[in-house]
């Protein structure tokens, strides 16, 4: 049984992590984190806590959400060219007419054209014309996004298979040529979503987002969107997956939260006021502390308080990455993943910080996430400037992190404790044969092909190294698993 857990249940959750589909819309995802977080800096401009700077900027408001508006308003447009830019490059295919062709085709099924009276025009102070409403740019329009340039890029490479395309010379520029051999499936692409839309008059985004509704219920401010997500997301790591798979469907509900804040903003409301707190940033900075699990605890319980040799070594090799939030080096290095020691905490410590998070904002007794802020800054500071500058934001962070080292600490004592023991029995025995590796052994235990345990004794330094080691290899393998057709 414990072989099949091992085996084969990794082996399905890494085949899910490693889909091609998963990837490409992870990398368009990932896209729009530079464009938010300097929309997002206008936005913490705004929240300086100083009274004279915040009468000051008051006139200003308007101007310094048009930069927002680009960035967190826009993200469906950028995220659905740069998803089938992705999905494209992983076919072999041209990336960017590719991308324009399933981004034109999002604009057909997302976004219905009006008209600006001439009387509507005078009152507005605009030219009349054709206008685009905005509100399917955003986090609205996010599911519209991935389907359509999932589908787009599929059309578009099963035309290429099948050799009905139109081929130029080989005279011929690559960028017209390229552009020739798209333009028989983008004709069908843009003729399907034009069916769709105008000939069936069927709303793909709100169908979508009805379809998907469920989901919203993470979206919303209520205790089970601060405890679930964790759990996912830590049950995903201890098999070895990134649990930021258990996220990406949530996203555009925790986006769109963010939205209506900036927005909110913009109008003059506080942090403190904000609208909504169930965002990305809720999770970043007051639950996710230095990583999945909130890891931070247990690598200070390593670096301080370790009394094996391999306890001390390691945590002093992973706390500083875990400071800013990149945990790889202790999950692998450890490892978290399939520790039957630390599985429980590092499941259940998010879980808390969720909880006590939630309670703190629906109190308000820290102001709500109103800006993304870079992620791989130090908890309470990435806590503080997302916020909008509170400091009880700040002080909630280093909370959170104190329960982390005080739920970790009795299973840290248990592991640690048996440690030593293998280190003093390695002692006793003379298994240490050098004065460098002396009072530095660890036991390593791992399956063979029979499903029987295999037990090495190996230097604390060596272990370390060859921990180290393995977690740039399994990243190494998470980018060939992009490129793979999983």
């Amino acid at each position: 049984m414990a072989k099949f857990n091992a085996a084969k249940i990794t082996s399905k959750m890494s085949k899910l992590a490693g889909n091609r589909y998963f990837v490409a819309i992870r990398d368009g995802m990932a896209v729009i984190i530079p464009v938010a977080i300097v929309g997002s800096f206008f936005t913490i401009i705004s929240q300086f806590p100083i009274d004279s700077w915040k009468k000051f900027i008051t006139p200003y408001l308007p101007a310094l959400q048009v930069p927002v508006t680009f960035s967190i308003g826009m993200m469906a447009l950028y995220s659905c060219y740069a998803m089938a830019a992705a999905l494209a490059e992983h076919y072999q295919l041209d990336r960017n007419s590719s991308a324009t062709v399933a981004t034109m085709a999002f604009f057909i099924l997302a976004v219905s054209p009006g008209a600006l009276t001439a009387k509507a025009a005078k009152l507005s102070g605009m030219l009349a014309g054709t206008v685009l409403p905005s509100t399917n740019f955003g986090a609205q329009g996010l599911f519209t996004a991935m389907l359509v340039s999932m589908i787009s890029v599929e059309i578009i490479r099963w035309f290429k298979e099948k050799n009905l395309v139109i081929k130029m010379p080989d005279g011929v520029p690559p960028a017209v040529s390229n552009s020739f051999v798209s333009l028989v499936p983008a004709s069908v692409i843009i003729v399907l979503a034009w069916v769709i839309k105008e000939v069936l008059h069927f709303d793909l985004n709100a169908g979508l987002l009805a379809l998907l509704s469920p989901l919203s219920n993470f979206g919303k401010d209520n205790f089970i969107s601060s405890i679930i997500p964790p759990f996912f997301n830590s049950l995903f790591w201890l098999f070895g997956i990134h649990g930021a798979i258990t996220s990406t469907p949530i996203y555009p509900y925790w986006y769109k939260n963010l939205d209506a804040n900036m927005a909110a903003i913009a109008h003059g409301v506080s942090a403190a006021n904000a609208p909504r707190f169930m965002t990305e940033q809720f999770f970043q900075w007051f639950v996710y502390i230095g990583g999945s699990g909130t890891i931070l605890g247990l690598c200070i319980l390593l670096a301080f308080l370790s009394k094996s040799s391999f306890g001390k070594t390691l945590g002093k090799a992973v706390i500083i990455p875990s400071i800013f939030n990149i945990n790889e080096p202790i999950i692998f290095g450890l490892p978290i993943v399939l520790n039957p020691y630390f599985a429980i905490p590092f499941i259940v410590t998010p879980m808390v910080n969720g909880a006590l998070t939630y309670f703190a904002m629906v109190l308000h007794f820290v102001s709500r996430p109103i800006a993304l802020v870079p992620w791989t800054l130090p908890g309470p500071i990435g806590a503080y400037m997302a916020t909008g500058f509170d400091w009880r934001a700040a002080i909630l962070s280093i909370i959170n992190i104190i329960i982390s080292v005080v739920i970790y600490y009795p299973f840290f004592k248990v592991w640690d404790k048996k440690q030593l023991e293998k280190e003093m029995r390695d002692k006793e025995n003379n298994t240490v044969t050098t004065e460098s590796n002396k009072n530095s052994n660890v036991e390593t235990v791992s399956l063979n092909e029979n499903g029987r345990a295999l037990v090495e004794h190996i230097s604390v330094r060596e272990y370390v190294k060859k921990s180290m080691d393995s977690v740039f290899n399994t990243l190494s393998k998470f980018k060939k698993l992009e490129k793979m057709n999983v």
